[in-house]
């Protein structure tokens, strides 16, 4: 029997929310039986399918019933559509459409709001809002926001703030997605406002965490535009962190680079073309004293063009020992070991959490929120006993309130999971380590004595997370303990967080940290110094970077971005943001996923990689044909990397031409020779990438899997659409392959000797701790002041009080801060916030040495 795919209107329900029946919008009628032609009009969303049910989609009653749905919602809604941001991409206009509405009866006043300051983020404009309620249920009951909700009753209503300000949650930003009118308004991208049909469209990886979330970069005439989700079923799902969505704005900052320079010895600065700096380059690469310093926030491609140029003896990875030994931890947990991952999704249905070492919310927020959402979730026994189902939205959130699913949370300092927790540990990193090897002798040997215990929970689990981060022997317990679970036949899975985008893939290079790349200066076997997209003043304390390189002959670094690292530089070249040229990141679970360029314009600089190839060409170091294409590179990669070897497959199936490509611009596209019409009346020749697979122009099919640019559908011009594209990101490729087998034990190390006085951590924030997005200016507006967070008994201890401005000193790195006091910190323990803009990250986890401020001393 065949199928066919019908559309029903519908405003309140969403796949990520389920269904509350508030909006009445997806009436059908229902028909009780063979014998009854009369039926019932019911919600579809609240109406189970069941064996041999009759209904109707297009009965005249029922579509008249929808018609007064729209009517009524359109009584004070403005007739802006012309001027509205959300115009040609509004859920309201095409489920208008779908009803064939067409006459207003309406002729009174509209009834209107006065709209609120919500931040960087957001522009409001309550009078579009036609009572669905989506924005206060993915505020408050699904992203756990409380500073936003819904206000009156009745026909009176507001969607708002209880006053005017900033939205607090990190996931603000998805209202723009989830309102189906345009009550919320991406407020960076109104001031450089295009029509959806009017932006080229290139899927691609965010670039701020290691989760890997998929998005969909969005420009016009070469100028970025904006971020939207791209729908991942393992990671992002239907949403991102507002980071993630307004960070990529640091392409349009005055810190982008965009030309190439060389200093001499007097510090005088020569702008170079490309050619000039590839030249430059190649000097230092005709010797055989070049070592390359790679970098977690480049490409795997940058990393190994570097890498096969110089060497793998002489590249580094460019990451803090700390950081390395993080890093080195996590693949031999996943890739010798073998521990089964968890990916967000398989985080949202866990039925038990653990936490252990740091908070996910600034880390990796989307699996925060996936977190979340497990947390939230009523267990499937107190369901089944009420007779709820899942999708019944409201209700099962009312039941989850009685027998939440078990999220306990085990670290140093308090996390923004904390409300949904059902226990909160605060506990020095040694005591962590008592904890976890605790509850792994309590699972190999069970007690029924406390049956509160978090091994007993875990026991009763079936599918629960581990979530590890902060330390490298808490990883491997945190490892053990998923190793224990899986022998007693739970499917137990481990999440490892991890600091930034390309962390995972650069360990796989298996190169020795930055302070071996600054050992071998000292020693003087590396005169000249190739610096990869990194900024190593946020590595190593100043003192042994700068005294590194007064012994150098040449400092060449290469970035998208103006850093202290390239203020140094003999020679500072331009080279491409993870926009402008294609490019394949490894997230925190091995899972590799490409990206593509998807700014084209006339000035874009010339990807890393490739200034790398034509260096190393002029240089002699490679022949003249070598990694003529980005497959090419690849190749090489993969042939040099074992590891590395299944990116092969991430590259999509050839094509016969540029025709049979997916275009990145939307066939309604206009204006492609009036744009340039005071030049020239023709169409400008299409921008050529002939490494992606995505065509440059609207012509070729719509993939409706996979590689998807742009989410639409006929009649479903809003996000909505994306319903109609269940599989719209390529899944990616998972280096570390998983296994049945049970997985290995790791030896744990000796606990480490105590920290004399107060051990400090870093805090990370989701504003403030990335380079990247601090560049973006709405970003930059949300990152708070830098603290020092104590516990108020170590405070007193020392005669400290909440605002006092103190000097923090770590190694021999020292930092201003002020105190901020939590009373729920681990005793003996200091959260020290890092990533501040111009400012060298101290040596953390540390010893840390406080002395009050002189008054008055600037801050």
């Amino acid at each position: 029997m065949s199928s066919k795919q019908l559309d029903l209107p519908y405003f309140c329900w969403h796949p990520a929310l389920g269904a509350v029946g508030a909006c009445r919008q997806c009436a059908v009628k229902l028909f009780n039986g063979p014998e009854d032609h009369t039926g019932t009009i019911v919600m579809a969303c609240m109406t189970p399918v069941t064996p041999g049910m009759r209904l109707s989609i297009t009965d005249p009653a029922t579509a008249q019933f929808r018609d007064r749905v729209i009517e009524f919602v359109l009584t004070n809604h403005p007739h802006d559509c012309p001027v509205c941001e959300v115009g040609g991409e509004c859920h309201l206009q095409d489920m208008t459409a779908l009803v064939k509405h067409t006459e207003r009866s309406y002729r009174f006043t509209k009834r209107t709001h006065l709209n609120q300051d919500l931040g960087p983020f957001i522009r409001h404009e309550m009078n579009r809002c036609i009572g669905c309620y989506r924005c206060v249920r993915f505020y408050r009951d699904y992203a756990g926001g409380d500073d936003f909700g819904v206000f009156g009753a009745n026909r009176n209503i507001y969607f708002g703030r209880a006053t005017p300000g900033t939205l607090e949650s990190e996931f603000a930003g998805n209202l723009v997605e989830v309102c189906p009118t345009g009550v919320f308004v991406d407020k960076p991208f109104a001031t450089r406002f295009r029509r959806k049909w009017d932006m080229r469209a290139t899927p691609s990886i965010c670039p701020h965490c290691a989760v890997g979330c998929n998005i969909t970069v969005q420009e016009r005439e070469g100028e970025f535009r904006r971020v939207v989700n791209l729908y991942n079923a393992a990671l992002n799902g239907y949403f991102l962190c507002d980071r993630g969505r307004f960070g990529v704005d640091f392409i349009r900052s005055p810190a982008r680079r965009r030309t190439s320079l060389q200093r001499d010895a007097q510090g005088t600065e020569t702008p170079l073309d490309i050619a000039a700096a590839t030249a430059a380059l190649a000097e230092p690469l005709r010797t055989n004293n070049v070592i390359g310093i790679g970098s977690p926030r480049a490409s795997l491609e940058a990393n190994a063009a570097l890498r096969l140029l110089v060497g793998p003896a002489h590249f580094y990875a460019g990451v803090s020992d700390h950081d390395a030994d993080i890093i080195a931890t996590a693949i031999t947990i996943l890739r010798d070991a073998a521990v089964p991952t968890a990916t967000p999704a398989d985080a949202a249905q866990a039925d038990a959490v653990l936490i252990l070492g740091e908070d996910p919310s600034d880390i990796a927020p989307i699996l925060a929120l996936s977190l979340r959402q497990s947390a939230q979730r009523a267990t499937s026994e107190a369901l089944a006993i009420r007779q709820i189902p899942a999708w019944n939205d409201s209700a099962a959130r009312r039941s989850a309130a009685g027998s939440p699913t078990p999220l306990i949370i085990a670290t140093p300092m308090s996390t923004r999971l904390d409300d949904c927790a059902t226990a909160c540990l605060r506990l020095a990193p040694t005591a962590l380590l008592t904890l976890a090897a605790t509850i792994k002798a309590q699972l190999e040997h069970p007690s029924t004595a406390d049956p509160t215990a978090i091994a007993a929970i875990l026991c009763c689990a079936s599918a629960p997370v581990i979530v590890v981060g902060g330390d490298s022997a808490l990883m491997r317990a945190a490892a053990n303990i998923v190793t224990t679970l899986r022998r007693h036949g739970i499917a137990a899975r481990l999440s490892i967080l991890l600091p930034e985008t390309n962390s995972l893939g650069l360990g796989l290079f298996c190169a020795p940290p930055l302070s071996a790349a600054l050992a071998a200066i000292q020693t003087g076997h590396a005169p000249h110094v190739i610096v990869l997209e990194n900024d190593l003043h946020r590595r190593s304390e100043t003192g042994p970077l700068e005294h590194a390189f007064s012994r150098i002959a040449s400092l060449s670094v290469l970035d998208c971005i103006e850093t202290p690292t390239t203020a140094t530089a003999d020679l500072a070249i331009a080279v491409g943001s993870f926009a402008d040229a294609d490019g394949t990141l490894v997230n925190q679970e091995g899972r590799a996923q490409r990206s593509f360029k998807a700014i084209f314009g006339a000035d874009d600089p010339a990807p890393s990689w490739h200034i790398l190839r034509n260096a190393g060409i002029a240089a002699g170091r490679l022949d003249a044909t070598a990694w003529a294409t980005h497959r090419d590179l690849i190749e090489a990669m993969a042939a040099n990397l074992p590891d590395l070897a299944a990116c092969r497959t991430l590259w999509p199936h050839a094509h016969e031409g540029d025709m049979q490509r997916p275009p990145t611009l939307p066939h309604r596209y206009s204006g492609r020779t009036a744009v340039n019409a005071a030049s020239h009346v023709r169409e400008p020749q299409p921008f050529a990438n002939p490494d992606s697979p995505l065509g440059p122009t609207m012509e070729g099919p719509m993939p409706r899997t996979g590689l998807m640019p742009h989410v639409w559908s006929p009649g479903w011009n809003s996000v909505q659409a994306n319903l109609k594209f269940p599989s719209a990101a390529e899944p990616g490729v998972m280096l570390f392959p998983a296994i049945t087998r049970i997985p290995t034990e790791l030896p744990l190390p000796h606990p480490p000797s105590p920290t004399p006085g107060i051990l400090a951590l870093p805090i990370r924030r989701v504003f403030g701790s990335d380079e990247l997005s601090n560049l973006a200016p709405a970003v930059a507006s949300r990152v708070g002041s830098p603290i020092l967070r104590l516990n108020p008994a170590d405070a007193a201890t020392r005669g400290l009080s909440a605002g006092t401005m103190v000097d923090c000193t770590i190694g021999t790195t020292t930092v201003r801060r002020t105190i901020a006091l939590d009373p729920t910190m681990a005793a003996g323990v200091a959260g020290l916030t890092i990533g501040v803009q111009g400012e060298a990250n101290p040596p953390l986890p540390g010893s840390l040495t406080i002395t009050a401020s002189h008054p008055g001393e600037p801050s």
